[in-house]
């Protein structure tokens, strides 16, 4: 399956523009990539990584990633549904500003998103998605 990665992070853009069809939301909130996801999704097209739960855990990360399919589907209720829960979930996750981080913790963030983002690929693949 050919998916779109949807990112703020210009460490993933950087890696995958070459390769993959990347939407880049540069200088963007989570919140933002959220709603770009969402648009993508009201279009027909399908989640293929989870939109929020990393950023529960870890929510000082600024940077997000997620992958949605490139064809589109009738039946995408259970993504219209996760993404509107991932858009509530993320409109009460503190605003945070990156000018306040250190770019050294900025790095590192980056790469926990990049990360993220290139296991979900890997399970992709292993399931032939």
């Amino acid at each position: 399956m050919s998916f779109t990665i949807v990112t703020n992070n210009k460490k993933v853009f950087n890696l995958f523009k070459e390769t993959d069809d990347v939407v880049f939301l540069e200088n963007e909130n989570i919140c933002r990539v959220l709603a770009e996801v969402y648009k993508c999704i009201l279009k027909g097209h399908k989640l293929l990584s989870d939109p929020i739960i990393y950023n529960i855990e870890n929510s000082s990360n600024p940077f997000k990633t997620i992958i949605v399919s490139q064809d589109f589907t009738t039946e995408n209720n259970i993504s219209l549904n996760l993404i509107r829960g991932a858009l509530n979930i993320g409109k009460k996750l503190p605003d945070i500003s990156i000018e306040n981080i250190p770019e050294e913790t900025l790095e590192e963030y980056k790469f926990i998103d990049l990360s993220l983002l290139t296991n979900s690929i890997k399970e992709l693949k292993n399931l032939n998605l």
